[in-house]
């Protein structure tokens, strides 16, 4: 039997299959291997863990140095690319730490801690919602909203003072117009306008005049630049406890939800995701291999097949409280809370992986197993399974402590890859590429959080600011866009049907949070008329309100000056348009046919 609960892979094709932009990290196809880094390597060089060619049956240059070093060597498998076993039955690791070079006696079934018994989708409270609009609130919620706009209006009344001339863009703003600014933000993400400046945002001849419908580029403006989650009075009492503060309320409120929504299945990824953004920030990291390179670094975890992202954590630097733990190990505990006792799979890379960990996370409450790559400069791994010049490419050699196993494989002639494994593996190699099992699986599972960091830059509502909580606000966004459109993927295929893809998913979502907005624009009577024709094709069958009383009788009741003759003449009539509701007099009057109308 297997020792492990495998993806499936069918699944996770079948949720995401209309999504255009999205293309799930192979490691045996792609060129590129974010997850394992560079110093996962002896000799510090980039290379990936999946490179690998047949050349173990290649001959060694170096015959006669060869035959020295290997004169202890027992290959034990020629069809099985080398599996290179010790004499010895147990070896140690620099602090005395002992591994056996031999499995130890199985009984045949399947360990119970591979064993899990949940299945992977929505919960009960959102497992019939197909709705765009209401899957995203299922995580940007109304409490959200309402506790930006209160914060909002109380920096509006500050950031007023120092007007002198105070129009209608600058009034008080409430939760139908955030909404609505939300709408706009999703809009330019999935149009890719998310780069474009105000000015050709809201330039009708440029991007179009569905986001002048929705509100004005002044507004808009003075919107962004009034945006706040917290009260700033409280800032510097607040700040030595805890960095992240102007952000804390709505970023527990919105992890909780995604906790909430959603069942992992038996495979989660622990990763790292950079939030960038280039501005003053405490806790602002540099990490060279990663795009952005300058950012907000994320610990998170996510469903290894749907991407689904679980829990994060922001990294707060040298004020981050891990209670005597190592960064790591801290991490991987704090992001698991929410599943363990529950037998599932944690993969994650060296910044994460160590022995200590694998074995406590195997005990209570925990009860989870580790597969990750480690770190050749960990004290635990013994000297006798590190690189030589003697041991052919493709060659792997085990050993094993318990349920831990320990594999060093070598996939170039200068670089040697260490991969720790839980789950009380056995040493067995892939007959048609000559890997290890265990790398075959670290493969599949590695690269969750990876691929739903390429679908949040893919359709990004990021844009340029100064002040870290935005750049926050906008991530949350991104998060947003795609746990509800795995939600609402799980939902439409349970239901049998087939889903849109993410670029029509966005879209109906922008159409829903600014409709409601729109139409309330309508109802003011000094809109302007190319701005409510506007707003009408944009709307299509939504019939715009009249200016007028509803209530009263349709035709003037009283005479009025005419809107088109020189205030000199103070001609007066009857006579009114039937679209502007303008006093018209006959000489200004003009005939038009019904099919003009």
């Amino acid at each position: 039997m297997e020792s492990r609960q495998r993806l499936n892979q069918d699944e996770i094709a079948t949720i995401l299959e209309n999504d255009d932009d999205y293309s799930p990290l192979d490691s045996d196809s792609e060129a590129e291997d974010r997850v394992v880094e560079d110093d996962v390597w002896s000799d510090n060089e980039d290379a990936m863990i999946d490179y690998v060619e047949d050349t173990s049956r290649q001959e060694d240059p170096d015959n006669n140095i060869a035959s020295q070093e290997s004169a202890n060597l027992e290959v034990t498998s020629l069809t099985s690319h080398r599996i290179i076993s010790l004499p010895q039955r147990s070896i140690c690791g620099k602090n005395n730490h002992v591994w056996s070079t031999t499995k130890g006696r199985t009984t045949g079934r399947t360990s119970a801690i591979n064993i899990i018994r949940t299945n992977r989708g929505p919960t009960r409270m959102c497992r019939n919602i197909v709705d765009p609009l209401l899957c995203f609130q299922l995580f940007i919620t109304d409490e959200i909203i309402h506790e930006i706009v209160k914060w909002t209006n109380v920096e509006m009344i500050v950031k007023r003072q120092n007007l002198i001339d105070i129009s209608a863009s600058y009034r008080d703003t409430n939760t139908m117009e955030m909404w609505a600014l939300v709408g706009i933000l999703t809009l330019t993400a999935v149009m890719k306008d998310n780069h474009l400046s105000t000015d050709e945002l809201f330039d009708a001849t440029f991007s179009g005049t569905r986001y002048v419908s929705v509100m004005s580029r002044e507004r808009f403006e003075f919107l962004i630049r009034c945006m706040r989650m917290d009260d700033k009075t409280l800032r510097p009492t607040l700040r030595s406890d805890d960095a992240f503060i102007p952000v804390r309320k709505l970023w527990e409120i919105f992890i909780n939800q995604c906790r909430l929504n959603y069942v992992p299945g038996g495979n989660l990824t622990v990763d790292e995701q950079l939030l960038g953004f280039r501005g003053r920030c405490p806790f602002r990291m540099y990490i060279p291999n990663k795009p952005d390179k300058y950012g907000i670094r994320f610990p998170m975890m996510c469903d290894a097949a749907t991407k689904y992202m679980i829990d994060a954590i922001p990294y707060l630097g040298k004020s981050t409280k891990t209670n005597g733990l190592p960064l790591g190990e801290f991490y991987v505990k704090e992001l698991t809370k929410t599943v363990h006792g529950t037998n599932r799979n944690v993969t994650c890379d060296n910044w994460f992986t160590s022995i200590p960990l694998a074995k406590n996370m195997l005990q209570a409450p925990y009860n989870l197993t580790i597969v990750g790559t480690i770190r050749s400069n960990k004290r635990e791994i013994p000297e006798e399974i590190k690189n030589s010049r003697s041991r052919p490419v493709g060659s792997s050699m085990f050993c094993f402590d318990g349920p831990l196993t320990l594999v060093s494989y070598k996939p170039k002639p200068s670089r040697m890859v260490f991969l720790l494994s839980s789950c009380d593996e056995n040493a067995v190699i892939n007959e048609s590429n000559g890997k290890p099992d265990m790398i075959l699986f670290y493969n599949q599972t590695k690269g969750g959080v990876d691929s739903f960091d390429q679908m949040c830059k893919s359709m990004s509502a990021n844009r340029k600011t100064n002040r870290w909580p935005m750049a926050v606000f906008y991530g949350m966004l991104n998060m947003a866009f795609v746990n509800s459109y795995i939600i609402y993927c799980h939902n439409k295929i349970n239901k049998q049907k087939k889903p849109i893809n993410r670029k029509e998913f966005m879209k109906n979502l922008s159409t829903d949070l600014t409709t409601p907005w729109m139409q309330e624009r309508l109802k003011a009577p000094t809109l302007k008329r190319t701005l409510r024709d506007n707003i009408t094709n944009v709307l299509k069958n939504v019939v715009p309100p009249s200016p007028a009383n509803n209530s009263e009788e349709p035709g003037p009741k009283k005479r009025s000056y005419c809107g088109f003759c020189s205030y000199k003449k103070r001609r007066m009539t009857k006579t009114q348009f039937y679209k502007c509701k303008k006093a018209i007099c006959g000489e200004h009057n003009i005939d038009v046919c019904q099919d003009c109308v």
